[in-house]
């Protein structure tokens, strides 16, 4: 019963049904009654069949069309291996980036880009300083990196303050450079974008440093080398491209 049970939940149908006005109506009642405070909720056709696919943000769910059950990801594609929650997700991480474009970023520009990278980092985190020191040879091989501060100790704390220090300095990119290397920044106030870069993080549920989100919304996590990043970056998107072609 139970590989029967995982057969139909993980088999890929040839194509996608619509979902009925009946199904969105009992899916979306159901998903009030799990999560009262969802607002934003989004049901499309899923691969499953009498399953919808339901996105919250940057949760996504796989319900049934009577609204009785709900499965949480990741959706594998046996076939081949992809991940269709992860797809799902990168889409709503670039929606949240391209909506969030007034938050300023501390830009390090490629000498000449290729591709462009948000990279979610920590001032006092031993990975993201080592990160930090491949910044030349990823500017090099054409990746343009915009940082995102998130001092991991919180609001107040003393990554917190450093993190404000730097962004208030006459060049912020180069005072977060001196930062990283373990120097001090001078004491500095201004209308700093700390907390917007907070609030971003929040919104994107990026808890760990170093963080880099792509162009496409996928997510990377922790320290690459440049040419290691260059690599993934290369691979990961083809990839994407590919299995969103076959929708």
């Amino acid at each position: 019963m139970r590989k029967f049970v995982l057969f139909f939940f993980f088999i890929i149908a040839s194509s996608l049904l619509p979902v009925t006005v009946q199904a969105t109506e009992a899916i979306r009642e159901a998903v009030q009654r799990l999560q009262p405070q969802a607002k934003d909720i989004r049901i499309q056709a899923s691969p499953i069949p009498g399953v919808s696919e339901v996105s919250i943000g940057l949760q996504v769910l796989y319900v049934s069309n009577d609204g009785s059950f709900a499965l949480g990801g990741p959706l594998l594609a046996l076939e081949d291996g992809t991940n269709l929650t992860e797809r799902r997700l990168a889409d709503a991480r670039a929606e949240v980036l391209g909506a969030a474009e007034d938050v300023p970023v501390f830009h390090y520009p490629a000498n000449e880009a290729l591709h462009t990278v948000t990279v979610f980092t920590d001032i006092d985190c031993p990975h993201c300083r080592r990160m930090h020191n491949e910044l030349p040879a990823m500017q090099a091989a054409g990746i343009d990196i915009k940082y995102v501060l998130l001092p991991r100790a919180g609001k107040g704390s003393a990554s917190y303050q450093k993190s404000i220090n730097a962004a208030c300095a006459k060049d912020p990119e180069a005072s977060i450079t001196a930062a990283m290397a373990g120097q001090q920044p001078a004491a500095s106030s201004c209308e700093h974008p700390i907390d917007r870069h907070l609030e971003l993080s929040r919104k994107l549920n990026v808890r760990s440093t170093p963080s880099i989100v792509l162009e496409d919304g996928q997510l990377v996590l922790g320290y690459h080398t440049a040419d290691r990043l260059l690599k993934v970056i290369e691979q990961r998107t083809a990839k994407l491209k590919a299995a969103r072609n076959q929708l």
